[in-house]
């Protein structure tokens, strides 16, 4: 700890979450809360604000210790940088060494995680917040690229989304009551992998019911992350058992990069 009154500050790159420094500053020389939106710069460069734990002066004040994960700034010109997506999850799941022998895993790229998720409806306030800023990107900081059938999207802004830490808080849904939707004769996957089989993500599961596969993590037999991938081929039957699903547990689906949220009943709509 430091002398009263002082609060000691941590500089973390949130991309690989190395240290990049840190240093004493009395209270005074800090806003409350730390806004996000905030730029400051290290060694020169020019870096912003993603996140400050904890958030509120008050808590940083009275623990004496702050981090701040921050974002290097690009240097290149906004026109000479551009995403293919307009949002992407925070962090991926904690990952073991795949066992050899072990069974098929689902595979999925690391940037289509929670992608398309359930959530409770007990966190729709939160996720609003998420969607605005998402929406906002396809407004302000989106553009064609191409002509015709073969033209792309490309953003020249992501948001990385923070929230819901908890997407289906209060739902209580159980694992085995949804594996016991998984279509006969599908494959038996053991679990998620996002870089071709060499890891497996941890606590996670895949349940096949046709051409759509959910998939997520649990904690026992609750289940915590539900994610879904349909094929292009999906059919009503996968359809019809997502929206029962949904209406048992009190869910929507929430489709991140294109910003909307269903209900049960534009679930085949969506799928189609």
């Amino acid at each position: 700890m430091g002398m009263p009154g002082t609060v000691r500050v941590v500089f973390v790159d949130a991309a690989d979450g190395s240290e990049l420094g840190r240093t004493e500053l009395s209270a005074g020389q800090l806003p409350g809360p730390f806004a996000s939106a905030m730029r400051l710069e290290l060694a020169g460069e020019p870096w912003d604000v993603v996140r400050a734990e904890p958030p509120d002066a008050g808590e940083f004040v009275a623990g004496g210790s702050l981090v701040l994960r921050l974002s290097r700034v690009q240097v290149a010109a906004p026109e000479d940088v551009s995403y293919s997506l307009a949002t992407i999850c925070d962090t991926l799941p904690p990952t073991g060494t795949a066992q050899a022998g072990a069974g098929a895993l689902f595979g999925i790229h690391q940037d289509d995680w929670r992608q398309t998720e359930m959530l409770s409806r007990q966190v729709a306030a939160e996720a609003e917040a998420e969607l605005r800023a998402i929406r906002r990107i396809h407004r302000e900081h989106s553009r064609l690229v191409g002509q015709g059938h073969s033209a792309l999207r490309a953003f020249d802004m992501i948001h990385i989304r923070w929230a819901p830490r908890a997407p289906l808080a209060g739902a209580d849904v159980c694992g085995r009551r949804l594996s016991s939707r998984r279509r006969a004769g599908s494959i038996p996957y053991e679990g998620v992998t996002h870089d071709g089989g060499r890891s497996r993500a941890t606590d996670s599961f895949p349940i096949n019911v046709g051409s759509l596969t959910l998939h997520g993590q649990t904690y026992g037999d609750h289940v915590e992350v539900l994610c879904l991938t349909p094929s292009p081929s999906t059919a009503a039957e996968p359809a019809a058992v997502l929206a029962q699903a949904m209406c048992e547990y009190d869910l929507v689906l929430v489709d991140w990069c294109t910003a909307t949220v269903r209900d049960p009943s534009g679930i085949g709509e969506f799928l189609a």
